[in-house]
């Protein structure tokens, strides 16, 4: 007997494939760089927060895993794109983005956004709108 999935099921399964192909495109993006999404992702979350946050707020904030950030931070921070920041609680690290960093993130923005339009030149403007609202519903849940 033939077992058909249930149209949320095979949604399910559209979105996970949509999302591992997306990842591994994004790693290969990255790797010119030699960084990763995540690595990058840190930098972005750095840069929209205005001012030096916590290493477990940047895990809270990251898009995947949160155990490896002080790994990402460790390579960021060789790389002169963070600093580590002392305050007042010695068990928390502060990081902020460095003036290089900021400057990494406007010299790639170019590239970044055309990998995000080449990503969903499949959909028009509408689509695109209709997509995020879904996703973010999704996401809320």
């Amino acid at each position: 007997m033939k077992i058909t999935p249930s149209i949320a099921e095979q949604a399910q399964i559209r979105l996970m494939r949509v999302g591992d192909r997306l990842w591994r495109a994004s790693d290969e993006r990255f790797s010119r760089w030699d960084m990763t999404d995540n690595h990058y992702n840190v930098l972005r979350i750095l840069n929209g927060s205005g001012e030096p946050i916590s290493q477990s707020e940047i895990g809270r904030r990251m898009l995947s895993s949160r155990a490896n950030v002080p790994k990402l931070v460790d390579h960021l921070e060789e790389r002169g794109l963070v600093k580590r920041l002392a305050c007042g609680d010695r068990r928390v690290n502060l990081v902020a983005l460095t003036d290089g960093g900021a400057d990494f993130l406007e010299q790639t923005l170019p590239d970044v956004i055309s990998f995000a339009n080449e990503t969903m030149k499949f959909l028009n403007r509408d689509e695109q709108k209709q997509l995020f609202k879904l996703l973010g519903r999704l996401l809320d849940s």
